[in-house]
């Protein structure tokens, strides 16, 4: 179901232009790509790929034995620089191997199926196949040279990031991917005089440097466009999932080696349809004037008007995807199952899922088992049920499962400020339940609706781990009283109603429109005690502190030192306060994101899921969910067994819950009565 009237997403991601679909987990992004490509096949002139970038990313690996090998010679290229070199070659050519393969595929299963019978098109779309087998095989590997050459001179880190070679004795590494698509490498030692000269060896931005300099990206695409013009092709769409699971140096490695060369470099013919999370784009040197942005989330989708507008749009939405998926499988429709006016029942079911479709999937989940398998109709106290134990189940958890991720002291700790950050964001709507001071709460019976603040706008970048995580969405830009922009934020429903605070706003009269900026509900201050206790921007090279207030004025200049003039400044974390907890825990039980992921989704499931469920609820690919696991059962933090329809279950074992969920404090929040 399109969430805009008259399919308008699936029009705008079939334009001829670069795209990026940004939403956050369970916006239906993934099911957005299948309908363009599913459209897409039915076209002559058109072709498309799907790349899952976070699974090509898993599968960029470097084998131990190079790193072993490069660090015996002398004074060659750290072997953190060289893994990095060579996980972002192997990462790079990892993706046009797995574009020419779902090339291959589509030839093959599209084009001859509608040609059978004539021979002649027929015979050059087979040669078109053989063509590109021709081009993985032999040119690609042609085209991208081995990082070799490595001397025991050759790689000497100046202060300006640079490094110079005129060496005439030379050890190198030469690295090659083998059958597996892991890099080996094999030594070899010549001699020889050299020339002179320097790579670019520092940051990010020139590693992808390096790797344009390594192939020629540029002859890879105009032999590939060669191929697919003989056929009649003139379009290639690639599709991009998971960009946002990237780790950011990944990411930009991605877009400054990939994407904007292709995107600039093809004839039109290459254009990338990218899903990503709102707050987690890096774009480069991509013009973000010529792409297209489609945003899936519920103010961005309907919010151009007023807040009535956007909610009526946004539960209309809600109806037609219920509507249309019951009268499919049910050939009903869902009002039979409501109990009081079905209108009402949409408008609750959107204030409880945000119009997201995976969320409302899993509060129909719930409803089915405490209501509808019973024979009972569903209403809105039931919802409210619903979404209070989704969001037990689902969300509250992040932060208890959060503090075992393998991250960086000052990142865990940041998840903790932000639990606290969070905590004090619901005591105060809980404080605000029984206000009634001003003229528009006064005339208000019961308690006072709280489930929504504002912020000044410059401050929303803080909420936006809380925003991708469900804990708050955001609902609305407007004036407040006093004419500033700002952004306001709903909190999650079932959150309202585990701490009983009312959701929503009045409605009856006129003035009811700005009951969201009022000022007793301007969290500004909070956010700002937050950053004054959490963050400061500090100086690398002379240590001085700036205040919070100069960050904008600091951007401007790319961070510069005003002081020294020569260091960078930077925002961190120089809170000490969490220093004893996150040191307490165990690090044999820290684990990257993707395991944790995978503990907190088997945690509240009696039977186990198989990886194509668990991999629907992190969005990644059940290959992943599947390698992983198999990594994590012999750790013994999981099981994995085939039922009887030899399909692979996974379920966590009592040694995980016991180490990671069992007397787990922070995975509640700690909010006073």
């Amino acid at each position: 179901m399109d969430p805009l009237q008259n399919n308008a997403v699936l029009e705008t991601m079939l334009r001829p232009n670069t795209t990026f679909l940004i939403g956050r987990k369970g916006t239906g992004k993934s099911t957005v790509f299948q309908r363009a490509q599913h459209e897409i096949r039915k076209k002559n002139r058109t072709i498309s790929a799907y790349i899952d970038i976070k699974t090509v990313f898993e599968s960029a690996v470097v084998d131990n034995d190079v790193s072993q090998k490069i660090s015996a010679i002398s004074g060659a290229v750290t072997e953190s620089d060289l893994k990095r070199i060579l996980l972002y070659r192997s990462f790079t050519r990892s993706v046009f191997v797995d574009i020419q393969k779902e090339l291959k595929s589509q030839i093959n299963n599209s084009f001859l199926e509608k040609i059978f019978g004539k021979s002649d098109h027929n015979n050059k779309r087979l040669t078109a196949i053989e063509s590109i087998d021709q081009l993985l095989d032999g040119a690609f590997e042609a085209d991208i040279t081995d990082v070799t050459g490595i001397s025991s001179t050759l790689v000497k880190k100046n202060s300006n990031n640079k490094s110079t070679s005129s060496s005439k004795a030379s050890a190198g590494v030469k690295v090659s991917a083998g059958a597996t698509g892991v890099p080996s490498a094999d030594m070899h030692f010549d001699t020889g005089l050299e020339d002179s000269t320097e790579l670019a060896f520092g940051d990010s931005k020139e590693f992808s440097q390096i790797l344009i300099k390594t192939f020629n990206i540029n002859r890879i695409m105009e032999r590939l466009e060669a191929v697919l013009s003989g056929i009649g092709i003139r379009h290639l769409y690639i599709f991009l999932d998971d960009f946002s699971e990237l780790p950011i140096d990944a990411m930009s490695i991605l877009v400054d080696s990939i994407l904007a060369p292709l995107n600039n470099w093809s004839n039109e013919l290459i254009k990338f349809k990218v899903a990503a999370y709102p707050g987690r784009i890096y774009l480069g040197k991509i013009d973000a004037t010529k792409i297209d942005e489609i945003y899936l989330d519920t103010y961005r989708l309907y919010g151009s008007s007023d807040v009535s507008s956007m909610e009526t749009k946004a539960v209309d939405f809600t109806f037609r995807l219920l509507d249309s998926r019951f009268s499919y499988f049910l050939e009903t429709g869902f009002d039979v199952f409501c109990d009081t006016d079905a209108h009402e029942v949409y408008r609750q079911l959107f204030f409880a899922s945000m119009g997201n479709p995976r969320i409302l999937g899993h509060l129909l989940h719930n409803l089915g088992e405490t209501h509808v398998g019973y024979g009972r109709r569903i209403g809105p106290r039931a919802i409210q049920d619903a979404a209070a134990r989704y969001y037990e189940e689902k969300v509250e958890p992040f932060f208890g499962i959060q503090k075992f991720a393998h991250e960086s002291f000052a990142e865990r700790s940041s998840i903790f400020s932000l639990k606290e950050l969070l905590e004090s964001i619901v005591s105060q709507a809980r404080k605000l339940r029984d206000y009634k001071g001003s003229a528009v709460t006064k005339e208000i019976s019961g308690r006072t609706p709280s489930s929504h603040f504002h912020i000044v706008s410059e401050f929303e970048s803080i909420l936006s781990t809380l925003e991708l995580n469900f804990f708050i969405s955001k609902y609305y830009e407007m004036k407040d009283r006093d004419g500033r922009k700002v952004s306001v934020f709903a909190l999650n429903y079932g959150l309202c109603h585990r701490y009983s605070i009312a959701f929503g706003r009045p409605t009856s009269l006129r003035e009811h429109r700005l009951y969201f900026v009022e000022r007793i509900f301007d969290y500004s201050p909070i956010l700002r005690k937050y950053l004054q206790k959490n963050q400061e921007i500090k100086c690398d090279a002379c240590g001085e502190v700036q205040s919070l207030d100069k960050l904008e004025s600091l951007k401007l200049f790319d961070m510069l030192c005003p002081v020294c003039k020569k260091g960078t400044c930077s925002v961190s974390n120089p809170s000490r306060k969490y220093e004893a907890i996150i040191k307490d825990i165990n690090s044999e039980l820290l684990l990257p994101n993707t395991e944790l992921g995978i503990l907190e989704t088997l945690y509240p499931e009696a039977s186990g899921l198989a990886a194509a469920d668990i991999a629907g609820e992190l969005d990644c690919s059940y290959q992943l969910v599947g390698k992983r696991g198999k990594i994590m059962a012999e750790r013994g933090l999981v099981e994995r067994e085939k039922n009887a329809k030899n399909r692979r279950i996974f379920s966590i074992t009592q040694k995980a819950r016991e180490e990671y969920f069992d007397q787990n404090s922070d995975r509640k929040l700690s909010v006073p009565d």
